[in-house]
């Protein structure tokens, strides 16, 4: 195998702004969803909101007559420029149209809005809806959410537009209470360099789940094999060769690029799984966890398909953007991933392998929540789904729209930035039906401090060969007991 694309790299600026984009939950048109929680500014900051809701007095009609309600932005993302405009022309139009409720915006910078909406909580003046919101932004208070089931039932909204397995993904408050709508979503899926399947004369992955690839199952066995024939040396020698080099890699089979250092989200591809135990209280280790990371540590390390972590950071793989530098053929990642295709010019959509005869797709998704101190909850969820049923919304946010009907305008803008690929739509869609439940963002104890003790672990693997993996997962099951117990 001949290796053409030695020399490519991206800027190391497109795969910083890509992981800043990220983690901190602030999204354009095909960027990274709200996914991570609003992180917490010092407590003697001032901070000024970015969008400054009219002046109503208590308990008084809003200017169209309507109950007020207060739109709070921030938890996630609608921070931009781009996004506070279309959002205050959401609000205009809806408000201009009825006199039954008046929606009353207000805007916060993404490093704050926690902090602010817990004092307004405990102000006893807290917003009525909040979003849109991912699902690490809603473990913040998971316990403050209320419960949209009634409402749903009692005004017919129709949830049967969406795939059901989108319908049950919401229902993740306490004691399985549907604390969300389906509204933007983020399906992941597997995205394929086809100049580098074309030159080492490999057939493409496949787009429809149960297919096969070259006679045997699109499975986590298939994507280790096909790395490894997809990994190539200085010498053009790929990784199933006897003389292949691993010191000097210059093109790699496979990654899950921007994962956010999350052994839950790596180990999705083996099943759905949690920290927490079924009792609440109890750290576990699942089993897709330890399937998953020992796989990982094998990939990097053993059969050398997957880069380590100084190598993600040299320029052959971008300094960062993997996938998008050209040199890696196979990137796991979600639908706003084409914010960081790089150089790929040419690239396919196939669907997630399977493992075990089980497909997991981990699922990023936007919603609107309702605050169980609402003092008008009724007219909250009238808002609520009008914000959820916005095209113009899921437009600026660049989601993938839970609703079908609404996906074909998504599908045309993103096909329009990319003119030298074909993309498969339905492999998106299909992924949707295959949700990670619970998923691998879901609530445990103290959230932000075992985030930081599975990052941590995870980080050790990949920065360092000999890490005994089931050793380092006992380790940590300890340290998450301990913050859960700390919690309590």
């Amino acid at each position: 195998m001949t290796h053409r694309n030695q020399t490519r790299r991206l800027a190391a600026l497109v795969g910083v702004i890509a992981i800043v984009a990220a983690a901190c939950g602030t999204t354009t048109t095909s960027t990274a969803p709200s996914s991570a929680p609003a992180t917490e500014a010092p407590a003697s900051a001032e901070p000024t909101p970015l969008v400054t809701p009219e002046p109503v007095a208590p308990d008084e009609p809003g200017p169209n007559g309507g109950v007020v309600v207060r739109w709070f932005v921030g938890l996630g993302t609608g921070g931009q420029p781009s996004h506070i405009e279309v959002q205050q022309a959401v609000v205009k139009t809806f408000n201009d149209a009825q006199d039954d409720v008046y929606v009353s915006l207000e805007i916060y910078d993404n490093t704050v809005a926690g902090q602010i909406l817990r004092t307004q909580i405990a102000a006893g003046q807290p917003p009525d809806i909040i979003g849109p919101v991912g699902v690490e932004g809603l473990n913040l208070f998971i316990d403050q959410l209320l419960d949209l089931q009634p409402l749903i039932d009692s005004t017919g909204y129709d949830m049967t537009k969406f795939d059901p397995a989108l319908v049950d993904f919401f229902k993740m408050g306490p004691d399985g209470s549907t604390i969300g709508v389906p509204f933007a979503t983020y399906p992941s899926f597997m995205y394929y360099n086809k100049a580098l399947f074309d030159e080492a004369g490999l057939a493409y992955p496949p787009n429809e789940v149960g297919a096969q690839y070259e006679g045997a199952d699109w499975d986590m066995e298939a994507v280790r094999q096909l790395g490894m024939k997809l990994t190539v040396d200085a010498a053009g020698n790929d990784a199933t060769s006897a003389d292949f080099d691993p010191e000097n890699v210059v093109q790699w089979g496979f990654d899950m690029q921007y994962a956010d250092n999350s052994p839950l989200a790596e180990s999705s591809l083996f099943g759905a799984g949690t920290f927490l135990a079924d009792d609440g209280t109890s750290a576990q280790i699942p089993d897709n966890v330890r399937a998953g990371q020992n796989w990982f540590n094998e990939g990097v390390w053993t059969d050398h398909f997957i880069p380590n972590t100084a190598q993600i950071a040299s320029d052959l793989l971008g300094a960062g953007n993997e996938f998008g530098s050209g040199n890696l053929a196979m990137n796991y990642s979600h639908s706003w991933f084409t914010c960081c295709v790089g150089e790929v010019a040419d690239f396919g959509w196939a669907v997630t392998p399977s493992y075990e005869g089980t497909t997991t797709a981990k699922l990023h998704a936007d919603t609107f929540s309702i605050l169980k101190s609402s003092k008008n909850p009724d007219a909250a969820f009238t808002a609520l789904t009008a914000l959820a049923t916005s095209p113009e919304l899921l437009a600026v946010y660049g989601a993938f729209p839970a609703d079908e009907s609404l996906q074909q305008g998504f599908f045309d803008a993103i096909n329009a930035q990319f003119p030298d690929a074909t993309l498969d739509w339905t492999v998106p869609q299909a992924m949707l039906g295959f949700p990670d439940v619970p998923n691998h963002q879901a609530w445990v104890p103290d959230y932000a401090k075992s985030k930081d003790a599975w990052k941590a672990f995870q980080t050790a693997y990949r920065t360092a060969a000999g890490v005994d993996v089931d050793a380092g997962l006992d380790e940590l099951q300890v340290t998450l007991q301990g913050i859960f117990d700390a919690a309590q």
